[in-house]
């Protein structure tokens, strides 16, 4: 079993989106019928300018808005061309762990494969459409890191107690932990109406508690390779005209639109103002 991290920059009408607004920050994952993005702008007006843009591509649809961040809902759409790297995952007995990361004009993914021989596949065929960065590859015995995903355990503050809470914030805004200390722990258990050991009691529990719930993605941060390895693109020979996306996977699209009808605009992927067309 072999675990990776894998960063890629190809024409994707999604990675369109995410060249157009670099800044914004686009979570996406897929539940078989649509695709949900958690999409995270870094103000409010080009939120707005996002969220313009998929309604007018992919007629999504916003199902929160909060400030700067938004909820948005695409009805599910599978295209033939360019071949999408879930797609090619499939294909080539690869898993993709949800979300799929899209910031500054890049896709990430996070992958599992039965062996380096599958992924190694996946990466050459991914390599014909554009760059590939691999971020990371770890050999995996077992499914514990894929059983132990944050995102599949406990929230970041899963059992952190009020007290616990309040002693981190005070140490944190005091510069208790700052090297060197501003300050003493004396101090900031006098200013939290608490003996010095009572205090360091609440902090060293808040302490081990947000590490007991951060270490699945701490264990892999520290197993990440040094230096990232960067493969250049390698384009087929005759590169395949893009064509119009099809939903194919979705026996019926939004509002009750069947997949029986491509020529409906509910189908087809718009070219909004000022992208670059397919």
């Amino acid at each position: 079993m072999v675990e990776a991290q894998v960063r890629v920059h190809h024409p994707c009408p999604y990675c369109d989106i995410s060249c157009e607004f670099p800044r914004s920050l686009l979570l996406l994952w897929c539940d078989n019928r649509r695709d949900i993005f958690l999409v995270s702008a870094p103000d409010e007006s080009e939120l707005r300018e996002v969220l313009a843009a998929l309604r007018d591509s992919f007629h999504a649809r916003a199902l929160v808005v909060d400030g700067k961040d938004a909820l948005v809902t695409i009805p599910d759409f599978e295209w033939a061309e360019p071949p999408s790297v879930t797609g090619l995952a499939r294909k080539t007995g690869v898993w993709v762990l949800h979300p799929v990361i899209y910031f500054g004009g890049t896709e990430t993914y996070r992958l599992m494969a039965p062996s380096k021989r599958e992924l190694n596949d996946l990466v050459s065929r991914v390599r014909r459409l554009g760059d590939v960065e691999i971020r990371s590859v770890t050999d995996r015995g077992t499914l514990e890191r894929v059983r132990d995903l944050p995102t599949a355990s406990v929230h970041f503050f899963e059992g952190l107690t009020d007290q616990q809470a309040r002693s981190l914030v005070a140490a944190f805004e005091s510069g208790l932990f700052d090297v060197p200390a501003r300050t003493s722990w004396d101090n900031v258990a006098r200013g939290q109406g608490l003996s010095r050991s009572t205090f360091g009691e609440h902090l060293r529990k808040g302490q081990l508690r947000l590490l007991t719930n951060s270490y699945p993605s701490l264990k892999a941060r520290s197993e990440q390779a040094a230096e990232p390895l960067l493969l250049p693109a390698t384009p087929a020979r005759h590169p395949p005209a893009r064509r119009p996306l099809q939903g194919t996977r979705s026996p019926e699209g939004e509002a009750g639109v069947s997949r029986e009808s491509p020529s409906d605009e509910r189908h087809s992927f718009a070219t909004p103002r000022g992208r670059r067309a397919p």
